[in-house]
């Protein structure tokens, strides 16, 4: 089929002018191209007409159907599309590649619909409930160390970690419910989520549970320059102790894309990468051990790459690559903190993309090193202590059926320091479903 518009106009006019040829009234085939280039120039109404013809002489035509669902979707008539679709999928002879494309055809259709409800106002929101079962490494957080090197009036005594004190390694569940909301206010945004998460181990001292809130509001979208406030909060409890509880709020501004139209290494033709740069404050309060809480405050700055709109499909996977570094100080409330203020910087990046055209696959790493400003401890070495901690996470997931998805997550952590009882190392691996409703 030509590419070029002047060209599908051209042969659009040639077909019609054969459509009124006795030869041509009964073969399906030519009505079921006719319907392809009215549909490939954008007319979908009018090719309504040509493909219910080809279908009223041949029904067994997968491609006609495939395109009479998408005019009738373009035109309004979704469930007429729907049924349309799901009665195809359900046919054995559809070959692999067909049943592939139903998928996206439905999908989008369900891109389209929950669009127009957002666009209608009010809130709308999505569940997405997972459970996973894996293992992992380094379940209490230990130290890599097995013994501890400790200074006291200028003697040296190298002591062996209790058992207790080591990584301990074994299998674990992990459960999670998210609850998303979204509000279109004019020009603006509104989007709210709550979540909670546990893990389960054979230990109860290595099991956790965690929630988290947010809420943020992103004042146009759609233009070129945006302001972007988020407030959130966490809560912490691992080993049946309260650990951490945070509470956090940025500014961030949104700039105008940098536009680009070649192809790069990771992503198909790039509609642009949008910069961002804001601020961020936290205040971290550690319940069972409140000496080293604090308040973090910093800079951050980043850029979020996405592939042109006119290579995503409407619900598809999406791609995307967003960088991130931040930059910032955590003021101790007690003075006496050991180590002082921490000062932090970090790299982050993130890459997704689809995965076999069905599935996601994404990648993320980052690297944080944090500095102190005062002697950590005299007996681990009379000196500020300075970390350096890598993380790298590995996500696939792959649709079943009706919102219903296989996911694996892999994690790899690896953290050094001049003081050896904050060297570290954990990897983790856990597999399991996924299920999203509306």
């Amino acid at each position: 089929m030509p590419t070029q518009p002047g060209e599908l106009q051209a042969l659009s006019e040639r077909l019609l002018a054969l459509s009124i040829e006795k030869a041509c009234l009964g073969d399906a085939s030519f009505h079921a191209w006719r319907g392809a280039v009215l549909m490939a120039l954008g007319r979908p109404v009018e090719a309504v007409e040509p493909l219910e013809r080809a279908l009223m002489v041949n029904p067994d035509l997968p491609g006609a159907q495939l395109d009479l669902a998408q005019a009738l979707a373009l035109q309004g008539d979704r469930a007429s599309a729907i049924a349309m679709l799901e009665a195809l999928r359900g046919r054995a002879d559809v070959a692999g590649p067909i049943r592939t494309a139903i998928d996206s055809q439905l999908t989008a259709i369900a891109s389209a619909a929950q669009a127009q409800d957002l666009a209608s106002g009010g809130w709308h929101g999505r569940w997405r409930l997972a459970s996973l079962a894996g293992g992992d490494s380094n379940l209490n957080n230990a130290p890599a160390a097995s013994e501890i090197t400790l200074t006291i009036e200028q003697q040296q005594y190298t002591l062996p970690l209790d058992a207790s004190s080591r990584p301990k390694r074994g299998g674990a569940v992990l459960a999670s419910a998210q609850w998303q909301g979204l509000r279109i206010n004019r020009e603006s945004l509104w989007v709210v989520q709550g979540e909670v998460r546990a893990r389960q181990t054979a230990d109860r001292a290595t099991s956790y549970q965690q929630a988290d809130v947010a809420a943020a509001w992103l004042q146009a979208p759609a233009a070129p320059r945006q302001w972007v406030a988020r407030v959130a909060g966490s809560y912490l409890q691992f080993g049946g102790a309260s650990l951490l509880q945070a509470y956090r709020a940025s500014l961030l501004r949104q700039l105008a894309p940098i536009a680009r139209e070649q192809s790069t290494g990771m992503l198909d033709p790039v509609a642009g990468c949008r910069p961002a740069f804001g601020v961020e404050f936290e205040r971290r309060r550690y319940p069972s051990s409140p000496a080293i809480s604090g308040l973090y405050s910093g800079a951050l700055a980043g850029v979020s790459c996405r592939p042109a709109a006119s290579g995503d499909q409407p619900g598809a996977p999406s791609s995307f690559v967003n960088m991130e570094l931040r930059l910032g100080a955590d003021r101790p409330f007690d003075e006496a903190r050991a180590g002082g203020t921490y000062r932090r910087s970090e790299v982050r990046v993130q890459w997704e993309r689809p995965l076999f055209e069905r599935g996601q696959a994404g990648v993320m790493w980052s690297s944080t090193r944090q500095s102190d400003s005062a002697v950590y401890n005299v007996q681990l070495g009379n000196f500020p202590r300075q970390t350096l901690r890598h993380a790298l996470q590995l996500d696939a997931s792959w649709p079943l059926r009706d919102g219903l998805s296989l996911v694996g997550t892999a994690e790899a952590t690896w953290q050094r320091s001049n003081i050896e009882a904050f060297v570290s190392r954990q990897r983790s691996l856990y597999v399991g479903l996924r299920w999203e409703m509306m």
